[in-house]
């Protein structure tokens, strides 16, 4: 009889023991001796019978060490002073114990991973890792040393006592020793003394408890038919191993799958493995992670890690023949094709698949899959939504479905585009003017006028309200495509809402928003403007909220403006986005603003940013304003808005002389320069609330935002001026919150 084991190196029981007992008594060992064993070929006669070790690695940084290949096997040749320290290591007592234990069973060899893998071949450590499950699988007895353990294994989580391991000994905490439990026939189970404890028929129950794994595949192995990939894949899910790659690796005798090797790919080894799954099985039940919908957000339809399967222990696979009937029931017989629905492969274009498709009544974007697999007795389902060319696993829709899917062949994502945070500068402060504020956010993450979007939270409302009237702006990121809209309906207090119960309301009502939403933002994004408008009416008043969002840039920061004007109702579509082509919203203009770049300007270095600034060839002043002569080139003069400040003061209910309107004083960060000063208009409150008051009257003016002031005997460059003349900034125009927001076409 054979049994395939590869290439494998095992411990000599009796020789280890003998040159312990000869050390120990001062003798010097055989150099000859050969303590570990190399079989080499396809096979190891079933006659060698040996034991194996599972354990938990020592931790170096708390001063434990195991012991490696290269000094097991020139144990009996190294210097003194290095056999001494190498037998002092509690990794090196873990393998003499192992060996005193084979030996009272009756077993010549035996096998411990920290010494038995010349982990410096990576030839030799990938065949070892895709080997591993067979070597527990074919030992005669597996020795699990729980080194965290006295007496009994407890049947009942103590986080006190193992608060690193999720409440019970860390061996039931680490990703190796999953396949190590459920691959060997024969488990005999040890405390920190080498106490026995138990074997794992006779644990089974408690091993149940702990692990999740079927008291069926405790006592009589994984067998056939093999449990379906989800379940598998459930009983990793609280596990974690010392290398992000590890996790995966762990698993592959469980799957019954092979693959290279690659350390250094991280989380891309858990997307690998799941693509083997694919190829070699057909198993739905792969897509079924996060039964539960608790992870909210939209990815690739392959899970990041085993902990996406939690809660997948009850699932089960129904077999295609079985899938077809129950689909009979729901689907015209003459769409149904066993064949086609039980094939499906990984390309280049995603995952081909013939899936069963249902669209959700009220966001038709949004589809449910049925899959070929069983959770409390009914099949699997999973929401799908359409991004470009494939298909990705979408979460938190809601809502009935149409009557009857449809069998569709799709392609799944099952890579994501992984982006960093996503984050949005929120300019409400006009909102104010007409009497509209701040209410509620959910989840609450608005900070310092930002909103911070994650791959784990990819949503926020922002509530404002006045009176009765009330609106929520929507942050959704979606396909790796970030989205803004608004929500409006009925004031909260007539349905007997709070706000903050309501934004919740309206945070679980948006997640249908998603899809749709996300698309219609991209085909926006692919026109050449640098913001985009959006007019929306609210119901039963006299309001409109205008969103302003401008286009992405390299560092994943847009600006969103909120306003809010007087509407008639006869309003354009509310869902459509219109390109601002001319338009700027930077740190330092009090809001936004067009703007115009004029022939002969000069670019200045200003508090950091370059502005263009004209020579002036009139008398000027801050926060003048009027139209622009553009032949002329010349400011026809209508007026001044600070002298305007003086009489709407009573009205907008403010001090004209408030600090808040001295105009900013800054340098010029030019050698030339180093004297002259520019004046801008402050970006406060208060100033975005007069622009405001005064956009209603003078639409489409231009205003001088900055000017500088001059040095009466400046010289620049090689050439000498008696004057550098005042100039004006060419960055805004007046006013930005009319029909068209009073941008100058």
């Amino acid at each position: 009889m054979l049994i395939s084991l590869n290439r494998m190196h095992l411990i000599d029981v009796c020789v280890l023991l003998e040159v312990e007992g000869n050390i120990s008594r001062g003798l010097s060992p055989d150099t000859e001796t050969r303590i570990l064993v190399d079989f080499h070929g396809s096979a190891v006669l079933a006659g060698s019978e040996y034991a194996i070790l599972s354990h938990c690695w020592d931790v170096p940084e708390k001063g434990e060490k195991e012991v490696h290949f290269k000094e097991l096997k020139k144990l009996t040749t190294m210097k003194p002073h290095k056999r001494d320290e190498i037998r002092k290591r509690g990794g090196y007592h873990k393998i003499l114990d192992t060996c005193r234990r084979a030996d009272k069973d009756g077993l010549r060899w035996a096998w411990v991973d920290s010494c038995c893998i010349n982990r410096e071949s990576s030839s030799e450590l990938s065949e070892a890792i895709n080997s591993m499950f067979r070597w527990y699988e074919n030992s005669r007895l597996c020795y699990v040393y729980l080194q965290d353990v006295e007496g009994t294994l407890p049947t009942e989580s103590n986080k006190e006592k193992f608060p690193e391991s999720g409440g019970w000994p860390k061996w039931f905490s680490r990703g190796w020793t999953l396949q190590e439990l459920v691959a060997p026939r024969t488990v005999h189970f040890f405390d920190q003394g080498w106490k026995f404890i138990g074997n794992k028929q006779e644990l089974a129950d408690t091993l149940k408890a702990i692990t999740r794994i079927p008291r069926s595949v405790l006592k009589d192995g994984i067998g056939s038919p093999r449990p379906c990939a989800a379940q598998i894949l459930s009983w990793a899910a609280d596990r974690r191993t010392t290398r992000v790659e590890d996790i995966a690796y762990s698993l592959l005798g469980l799957l019954d799958v092979n693959m290279p090797m690659l350390y250094g790919e991280g989380k891309e080894a858990f997307q690998r493995l799941q693509e083997e799954i694919i190829r070699r099985f057909n198993d739905h039940s792969i897509f079924a992670w996060d039964p539960d919908g608790k992870d909210l957000r939209t990815t690739s339809v392959l899970a990041d890690g085993p902990s996406h399967f939690r809660g997948c222990h009850n699932i089960k696979r129904v077999e295609f023949d079985e899938f077809v009937r129950e689909l009979k029931e729901v689907i015209v017989e003459e769409e149904l094709c066993q064949a086609r629905l039980q094939m499906f492969s990984v390309t280049n274009g995603g995952i081909q698949i013939w899936l069963p498709l249902t669209p959700y009544h009220n966001c038709p974007s949004i589809f449910k899959a049925t899959l070929a697999c069983r959770r409390y007795g009914a099949l699997v389902t999973i929401d799908l939504a359409p991004w470009k060319t494939k298909y990705y696993r979408y979460c938190g829709a809601s809502g009935t479905l149409k009557s009857c899917p449809m069998i569709q062949q799709v392609f799944l994502a099952h890579q994501d585009d992984v982006h960093d945070n996503v984050n949005f500068e929120l300019d409400d402060r006009t909102i104010a003017y007409y009497g509209f504020s701040y209410c509620s956010s959910f989840p609450p993450g608005v900070t310092n006028d930002s909103v911070t979007l994650t791959r784990s939270n990819p949503l926020t409302v922002v509530m404002y309200n006045r009176d009765s009237a009330h609106f929520a702006v929507v942050f959704g990121w979606c396909f790796g495509q970030e989205w803004v809209h608004v929500k409006s309906g009925m004031y909260m207090k007539e349905h007997g809402h709070s706000c903050e119960s309501y934004v919740m309301e309206i945070y679980h009502q948006a997640w249908n928003m998603g899809a749709e939403h996300a698309h219609l933002m991209a085909d926006a994004h692919s026109g050449k403007s640098l913001f985009y408008v959006k007019h929306i009416h609210l119901p039963q008043s006299i309001w409109a909220v205008k969103i302003i969002c401008g286009a992405w840039k390299k560092s994943r920061r847009s600006t969103v403006t909120v306003d809010v004007s007087h509407c008639t109702g006869f309003c354009h579509d509310s869902l459509k986005w219109r390109g601002l082509k001319l338009a700027t919203n930077d740190h330092d203009m009090p809001g936004l603003m067009s703007t115009h770049w004029f022939p002969g300007s000069s670019s200045l270095s200003v508090g950091g940013m370059q502005v263009e600034f004209l020579h002036a060839h009139q008398e000027i002043q801050l926060g003048d304003y009027g139209y622009w002569n553009q032949g002329r080139q010349y400011l026809e003069h209508e007026g001044n808005i600070f002298e305007k400040l003086k009489s709407l003061a009573a009205r907008l209910g403010v001090d004209p002389i408030d600090v808040a309107y001295v105009p900013i004083r800054q340098r010029v960060i030019d050698t030339d320069m180093e004297s002259d000063v520019v004046l801008s208009l402050p970006n406060n409150q208060h100033m975005v609330l007069l622009l405001k008051a005064l956009s209603t009257s003078l639409p489409s003016r231009y205003l001088v935002t900055r000017v500088v002031q001059s040095s009466p005997h400046h010289s620049r460059h090689q050439g000498e001026f008696s004057e550098w003349p005042d100039c004006l900034t060419t960055e805004a125009v007046f006013i930005h919150y009319c029909p068209a927001f009073g941008l100058a076409k």
